[in-house]
């Protein structure tokens, strides 16, 4: 089975299971769901414009307080790790968090490097599963190729946040970090994974360091 296909049936796995429940939603919740990602794919596109003059560090800059905004990255990475997060202490698992929420902006400024002519749509939101909402944008380029990416959202304390994105509509990020993050504890233990995400930011940065 190819690759794809298998990530696939693992986002759709972990789509229907890992999705948090959360109180039933009410008339404004789709709204209030879409409002940080329409903040985020404003801040990208405002990003990608200056992405030469900002640099590498300053796309990170521009974009880490909003991803924060966006994302509950302490959820993420308790489902990054899965039962793992129960064996660590608290400091472990602040210092995973801020390594996890590091990587992820990182990946956000090396991602979004440029502009040519590109533009963000936020399209209707619609339910997922156990009261959590799936907002879509689409990505169109200048030669009229689209690229949809969604992103899954559910209320927390900091209200509604996104947990999860998906490319195409089915390609789980978190599902993929799943099994990179669990096969790394298992056969290498927690230090292993800090440092493959160290060298893993250490490379974006390097890549982006003057792109644009």
């Amino acid at each position: 089975m190819r690759r794809r296909a298998v990530l696939a049936i693992i986002a759709a796995a972990f789509l229907a299971v890992t999705a948090p429940t959360a109180p039933r939603a009410a008339a404004d919740v789709p709204d209030a769901a879409t409002a940080p990602i329409r903040t985020l794919t404003d801040t990208l596109l405002e990003t990608m414009q200056k992405a030469g003059s900002l640099g590498f560090q300053g796309r990170y800059d521009k974009l880490s307080p909003v991803l924060q905004e966006a994302f509950n990255f302490t959820f993420m990475t308790r489902l990054a790790v899965g039962s793992h997060w129960k064996t660590f202490n608290e400091q472990q698992r602040d210092t995973l968090v801020d390594h996890f929420a590091r990587m992820s902006v990182a990946t956000f400024a090396a991602r979004f490097d440029g502009y040519n002519g590109e533009s963000f749509e936020v399209l209707d939101p619609r339910p997922g599963p156990r009261d959590s909402i799936l907002v879509p944008t689409q990505l169109t380029k200048a030669n009229g190729d689209t690229v949809t990416i969604e992103y899954l959202t559910r209320q927390g304390d900091s209200g509604w946040q996104a947990v999860d994105i998906y490319l195409d509509g089915k390609y789980s990020e978190m599902a993929t970090k799943r099994s990179e993050y669990t096969s790394v504890l298992e056969r290498k233990g927690f230090q292993a994974l800090l440092d493959r995400i160290e060298s893993r930011i250490a490379e974006m940065r390097s890549d982006g360091e003057g792109s644009g």
